[in-house]
């Protein structure tokens, strides 16, 4: 799915996020605190609510379009009202139900929704859960159905990445070699909904061309490893439980060494940047990728060649990253900056070009700095 414009606020603790707009790429950048995570976390929400959730006291508008070029304005709120089935004489609970909904595709209505009707294409449904969004409610139906689709194409790395996990087991020997009959093309394993791990072992057993693109660019951060491989460890050179004497493991091999290193003794940046090439190879196309604190975990090497892996990533991905660091602002454009402030409790997003960046990276950076909103993040 590419996100073009999104509002959104919580009307518990008063905070709202002003009406913000994305390209290809958006890079949330401003001071600590500002709401750049929190901005993440709405469109995460919003899939949360797509999938059936209920969150207390909200209301949201969103616009995006899809692989097959629909668009789609989706908006809503929750409220909370007195539960029915709770009697008087216990108190009163209250449960948070929706009390508007709207969803417009290329601009026509399909679905208007008070506390009491849901319209679907002009004709009233049957009675509904008044907790859970229309767009769960009927995503049997062909209009509704793509949306889902789309948001399973989100995809959020907190910086997970920076632990070593080690490959999903599968339950049974049977479902994993089912599992490799079923991805074989290149094609089926970025549609898959495998973890990263899996899709890369898939890839190097089904796709070692591809897994060779992946280990290249790796190898390029990282020119002292000669070689990668997923594969269950070799019993005799390795203590391996029982239990996971069959699991593949992402396994490095070093320029001077004679053992191979498995993904457990990785620092966090090679695995986080192994991960992270992973994700621009194998997800599905459209995806949207969302990266909170980009730089954590990486080493200067790492974040240079990423940040270039982004920039040119293609296949109409849009990636929404924050970051601090100045090796990451200062090496995407300042057209895809998005300078977050917050005035009180509401959140807001400035152009770059309002502010008459240099067109010389260094000195954009350096005004950037200097900005008293920056620095402060707040426009009183």
């Amino acid at each position: 799915m590419k996100i073009h414009t999104l509002s959104y606020s919580d009307k518990k603790t008063g905070w709202k996020l002003e009406p913000i707009s994305f390209g290809e790429l958006t890079l949330l950048v401003g001071a600590s605190g500002v709401g750049k995570t929190r901005i993440l976390q709405c469109i995460l929400d919003l899939q949360s609510i797509s999938k059936g959730n209920t969150l207390d006291s909200i209301q949201w508008s969103i616009c995006f379009s899809t692989k097959t070029g629909h668009k789609y304005q989706w908006e809503g709120e929750f409220s909370r009202a007195i539960h029915p089935s709770v009697h008087i004489n216990i108190g009163e609970q209250y449960e948070a139900i929706i009390v508007r909904e709207k969803l417009r595709i290329n601009n026509e209505i399909i679905i208007d929704r008070s506390v009491d009707n849901i319209i679907f294409r002009g004709v009233k449904t049957v009675k509904l859960s008044p907790t859970e969004s229309a767009i769960a409610l009927l995503k049997e139906e062909y209009e509704i159905k793509e949306i889902h689709t789309e948001f399973d194409r989100i995809i959020f790395d907190n910086n997970a990445g920076s632990v070593k996990v080690v490959v999903d087991r599968f339950s049974r020997e049977e479902e994993f070699d089912l599992k490799l009959a079923q991805y074989t093309s290149l094609q089926s394993i970025r549609e898959s909904s495998e973890a990263m791990r899996t899709k890369l072992y898939f890839t190097y057993i089904n796709q070692r061309k591809e897994f060779d693109n992946i280990a290249e660019l790796f190898i390029d951060v990282f020119p002292y490893v000669e070689e990668i491989k997923v594969e269950a460890l070799d019993p005799y050179e390795n203590d391996v439980p029982a239990y996971l004497m069959d699991t593949p493991f992402i396994q490095i091999k070093e320029k001077g060494v004679d053992h191979w290193i498995d993904e457990t003794c990785l620092s966090s940046g090679m695995h986080r940047t192994l991960l992270h090439i992973a994700e621009l190879y194998l997800c599905a196309d459209s995806s949207l990728i969302l990266i909170d604190e980009f730089e954590n975990s990486l080493g200067v090497n790492c974040i240079d060649e990423l940040t270039n892996s982004i920039v040119s990533a293609g296949r109409d991905i849009q990636f929404i990253l924050t970051s601090h660091h100045p090796y990451i602002i200062n090496n995407i454009s300042t057209k895809y900056w998005k300078l977050i402030a917050r005035k009180a409790g509401s959140v807001i997003a400035y152009d770059a070009e309002q502010f008459n960046f240099d067109k010389s990276k260094h000195k954009a950076f350096t005004q950037l700095m200097n900005l008293d909103l920056y620095a402060e993040g707040a426009n009183a």
